[in-house]
């Protein structure tokens, strides 16, 4: 089932009323920008868009990734409308053709919101997912569409890439001229002695659930988010983002004889950074106030005051005051200094947690999760084989070893054994 003629002009005219009336200034500041090649974003609460028309609501519920095509060629006709009013007045405006309409505010349910990964069952639904991201891939240049000219009839054709099939284009079986040519022969515009014409800014990332918000014993599970356009390089690792889009899944193109691999996949629309307000917390009066009293008090003795402090750190686990001291030190940092040859040495030192199972490792890093602003809590099944390579040096005098810090991201008891057999041990 799909949309027909008569609801797509219902939803873009119910859009097009709405953005002129509730962000007409945000398209003229569009409008007013000097770049015309540029992508501009203009966000848009789902919760106010839907109470404008309630039918727009189950229809984007029910067909996501065809309403929003419709909300961005609507929003580009209102830019029209507010460029034609606008024009005596303000003759710096000129029209933008990419425009894109990125919903946000989804009602907070179960059917629409989700702080978990989502699952098979919700291919196809327009989600809001939260997570933190633990990976970023660089910036790519990505070909969207192909024009084919068809050899009998001359008639020249778009074709778009095939997002399910990682962007790959499907040659068309006929002729999509409507006078009815069946030729099956075409020539690709866009060949190999010519630059590709349609192209976008496109990026990957990965994100994690939110350790705090799972259970005790459950594994933080990932998913790929692909962005495009003005979505990329809007998040860094380490940030907890709400991403709002299209839960689809992906498969490389069949071959003959071989497993066809299927990925969950979610197509961002819009991307909200969550710890934004926490990179510039300032610390007001009465904080420093705090502080200094603090430390006043404890003027005489200032191990006790340092024992305070460790005996509030991660205080469900009891005792283990050398450990608490070893990672408040790490959350702490230091302070980068250059030596005499002018060689920069990081105030930053790592730290190695090794005990039995039971005793409290996880619980330390979760606490220095919570309490961090940018951080990433991940485990070795979503690591690579590369950063669980060690390097065993044996001491010869000592008959102990060390694991070289520099190849060791960490050990989890609970590592698969295929992953453990990548490891690579080299003896000296």
């Amino acid at each position: 089932m799909v949309l027909g003629a008569d609801q797509v002009n219902l939803i873009g005219q119910v859009f097009e009323s709405y953005v002129l009336e509730h962000h007409r200034d945000d398209i003229l500041g569009i409008l007013r920008e000097a770049d015309d090649e540029a992508h501009y974003p203009v966000v848009v609460d789902a919760l106010t868009l839907f109470e404008t028309n309630m039918e727009i609501g189950e229809y984007f519920n029910a067909f996501p990734s065809e309403v929003l095509t419709v909300f961005d060629s609507a929003l580009r006709r209102a830019a029209l409308a507010a460029l034609q009013d606008a024009a005596a007045g303000s003759p710096h405006l000129s029209l933008k053709q990419n425009l894109h309409a990125r919903v946000s505010g989804l009602p907070v349910c179960p059917e629409l919101t989700r702080e978990h990964i989502p699952k098979a069952r919700d291919v196809g639904h327009f989600l809001s997912v939260t997570g933190t991201v633990i990976r970023t891939s660089l910036v790519k240049v990505l070909e969207f569409e192909r024009s084919y000219i068809c050899n009998k009839c001359k008639h020249v054709f778009a074709v778009k890439a095939d997002f399910e099939q990682y962007y790959a284009f499907c040659r068309p079986s006929a002729c999509l001229n409507e006078e009815g040519c069946n030729s099956s022969k075409f020539t690709c515009l866009s060949g190999a002695t010519s630059s590709p014409a349609c192209c976008r800014d496109y990026q990957e990332i990965k994100i994690q659930e939110q350790v705090q918000r799972l259970s005790v014993g459950s594994i933080p599970r990932c998913m790929v988010v692909a962005l495009e356009d003005d979505l990329v390089d809007s998040c860094k690792s380490g940030d907890d983002i709400t991403v709002y889009g299209v839960v689809m899944q992906r498969w490389k193109p069949f071959h003959e004889g071989a497993r066809c691999d299927l990925e969950l996949v979610l197509k961002a629309n819009y991307v909200k950074v969550n710890n934004e307000q926490l990179s510039g917390v300032v610390i007001d009066e009465e904080v420093r106030k705090e502080f200094e009293d603090f430390w006043e008090k404890h003027r005489d003795d200032p191990l006790a005051g340092r024992n305070e402090i460790l005996a509030s750190l991660c205080p469900q686990v009891f005792g283990l005051y050398l450990v608490k001291l070893a990672v408040a030190m790490v959350l702490a940092g230091g302070v980068q200094r250059t030596d005499a040859t002018g060689t920069r040495i990081r105030g930053e030192s790592h730290l190695l947690l090794v005990g039995d199972p039971g005793t409290g490792k996880s619980q330390f890093l979760k606490y220095a999760v919570k309490i961090t602003p940018r951080s990433v809590l991940t485990a070795g099944i979503g690591s690579t084989s590369a950063a669980q390579t060690w390097t065993l040096l044996y001491l010869l005098y000592y008959y102990a070893c060390k694991i070289h810090m520099s190849a060791l991201r960490f050990l989890d008891p609970e590592m698969e054994l295929k992953h453990r057999k990548k490891m690579h041990f080299n003896r000296t």
